[in-house]
């Protein structure tokens, strides 16, 4: 699938299928990424790996945002809520450092929904870190039409609350 669309910085990024040769500038951008714990990067790493190696599996859609260069500059991972008839999960939303606030997730989350609503999303469900390195993830989500629906304490460890933005259509 190959997408563009205009991001808030009048930017034009093509969103594309990730690929196995995306893989090494993808893993540059998640370790770069300040507010992931090293547990975090290697769960993004570990599930990016999955998608890639295994072209049957099912579980995980990767798109990839790439600008004008073609400098990839960050990726979306979703897929089908396990056990639901139509919620769908976002897993990742992992943009470059210096290309945060350009617009390039909101473009990787928007084209993410089209497709989830085209193969019969009815809730979108988010989960993030009650943190303040989450901060900015949760405004993001609020800002794109998600709502705070869950909030378990000490989830992640002590301090570290699970919150949950559900986005319905």
């Amino acid at each position: 699938m190959r997408a563009e669309s205009e991001s808030s910085q009048g930017h034009r990024d093509t969103v594309r299928k990730v690929t196995a040769g995306d893989r090494g500038p993808l893993v540059s951008i998640i370790s770069r990424c300040a507010n992931l714990t090293n547990d975090e990067k290697a769960c993004a790493t570990e599930l990016l790996d999955i998608y890639i190696k295994d072209p049957l599996q099912k579980d995980y859609e990767f798109k990839a945002s790439v600008d004008d260069a073609g400098v990839v500059t960050g990726y979306i991972c979703y897929g089908r809520r396990p056990l639901t008839e139509a919620g769908f999960d976002i897993y990742w939303i992992v943009v470059d450092p210096q290309r945060r606030r350009s617009g390039a997730g909101g473009q990787l989350l928007a084209i993410a929904e089209t497709a989830m609503r085209k193969q019969g999303a009815k809730l979108i469900i988010a989960e993030t870190s009650g943190t303040a390195a989450y901060t900015a993830a949760r405004g993001f989500y609020l800002k794109s039409g998600f709502n705070e629906e869950a909030r378990v304490k000490d989830f992640y460890k002590p301090g570290d609350d699970l919150v949950m933005y559900i986005k319905r259509f």
